[in-house]
């Protein structure tokens, strides 16, 4: 981009700069350039536009593109002008009247220092979006949605619902949204609404002056506050109360904060992520929670999907947690045997990846060898693996095979209509018939199923 009010330097510049392979757009006014719909790299101001400040017109691109590259063009030499224009943002100046090479360098230079803060920023952000899910163990499809969703939302401060069952890992998410985020840098502050009684909501969110409340000897900023920059974490924001409600709208419609017993509005600057493992459509629908404040918070929910629904995601789950447990517990088993890692995929999890968390705890405790057997689960999962129900068979038997086959031969059966099934594909096979993966390579193996498989 050209801006220079002068018509001849303009027709001068424009042709060196398109001679040298450049796409060029030129205006002769401030208020066109300014305008103007188009995003160049590289911008060559005249610091003299009549009325205006080719500073002032500097600072109004760099305000749309912080990454543009600004050339001062001037028909001032003295060192103080193009001190100013440096202090201002400018890459470069040239002055009047203008060198043709020593325009072109400038500009040829300030391009390339363009494109290397562009690729920067373009890996900061992967390196941000890599940090971030790094936190989030699991790579099935359920998993690479969920990614998918967070990568949506992390360079904005869309206002972020995390919506799942209790131990899914709500937490975890708000965090990935946070450190994959340009407030990354910032606090990230997590407050349980269901856990502060309704009376204290409202002075632990927006803090409390001096004598607000009895006991209240000191003022105290609240988490509002604490979070400057950054993100607040609301959890369970299905029990907040309905003054809570009130105050909280306020605060997200105004961006300003009043301390209780306060009068003075603070303003905050903060993005907000919360969650809930409730129905807060029916909430609204029976007036326990704010329709307005619904429509401020949920403006894109991210769904969290329950361990059950991502099975495939445990034997890697449970050696995150052997590797991240192993300090407390003071050693670290290698491995789950293929009995024990049976039973883990036959449990149902209904505290999903909390529960978990626990079971492999306890079993690391519970085990004194390289290895956790089923013996070192607790007895509920444990059970999973010796209950017949849970290994029976759910694929039916192909027409036509006599009753008086042996149970192997029954067996040998399903399984090649299993694999016949899913087309080979072992881990839905496993899930099909109701067993590990690795029980079923071996009775693959065993009853010599190689074509099916």
């Amino acid at each position: 981009m050209i801006v220079d009010d002068d018509r001849t330097t303009r027709r001068i510049m424009r042709h060196w700069l398109e001679k040298d392979g450049y796409e060029v757009v030129d205006f002769a006014t401030a208020g066109e350039a300014v305008e103007a719909e188009v995003r160049p790299s590289v911008a060559c101001v005249d610091l003299g536009l009549g009325a205006d400040s080719g500073l002032d017109v500097m600072r109004q691109l760099k305000a749309r593109d912080p990454n543009l590259e600004v050339v001062i063009v001037t028909a001032r030499s003295d060192a103080s002008t193009a001190v100013e224009a440096m202090r201002a943002g400018a890459y470069d100046y040239v002055t009047k009247p203008i060198d043709r090479e020593r325009l072109l360098t400038s500009v040829r230079r300030a391009g390339e220092h363009r494109k290397l803060r562009d690729e920067v920023q373009v890996l900061t952000s992967e390196l941000r979006d890599s940090r971030a899910l790094s936190t989030l163990v699991g790579d099935s499809p359920a998993m690479q949605r969920l990614a998918d969703q967070i990568g949506r939302v992390v360079d904005s401060d869309v206002p972020v619902c995390i919506i799942g069952e209790s131990g899914t890992g709500k937490e975890l998410v708000a965090r990935a949204v946070h450190d994959g985020g340009r407030r990354a840098n910032g606090p990230f502050v997590a407050v349980n609404c269901g856990a502060i009684p309704e009376s204290l909501q409202e002075s632990e969110l927006f803090g409390a002056e001096r004598g607000a409340y009895t006991g209240a000897e000191t003022t105290r900023p609240g988490r509002f506050e604490q979070a400057a920059g950054g993100t607040l974490f609301l959890d369970e924001l299905g029990e907040m109360s309905p003054a809570t409600q009130a105050a909280l709208l306020r605060t997200l419609q105004e961006r300003t904060i009043r301390r209780v017993g306060g009068a003075k509005e603070l303003h905050v600057d903060v993005r907000v992520v919360c969650a809930t493992h409730r129905d807060l459509e029916a909430l609204v629908a029976a007036g326990k929670f704010r329709e307005d404040l619904y429509f401020r918070l949920v403006v894109y929910p991210v769904q969290v999907p329950p361990l059950r629904d991502r099975k495939e995601d445990i034997p890697s789950l449970a050696a995150h947690f052997l590797r991240k447990l192993a300090a407390d517990v003071g050693r670290q088993p290698e491995r789950v045997s293929p009995e024990a890692m049976e039973a883990l995929m036959a449990h149902r999890w209904p505290g999903n990846v909390r529960e978990l968390q626990n079971a492999i705890h306890r079993a690391m405790l519970a085990c004194d060898g390289t290895a956790i057997d089923l013996s070192h689960l607790p007895s509920n999962v444990a059970a999973e693996k010796r209950n017949p129900v849970a290994t029976t068979p759910k694929v039916p038997l192909e027409s036509g095979v006599p009753e008086t086959l042996n149970l192997k031969a029954i067996e040998r059966q399903t399984i090649r209509r299993a694999l016949e099934t899913t087309g080979g594909n072992m881990s839905e096979a496993a899930r099909l018939l109701g067993i590990g993966r690795a029980t079923l390579y071996r009775k693959v193996a065993t009853y010599d199923i190689i074509d099916a498989a």
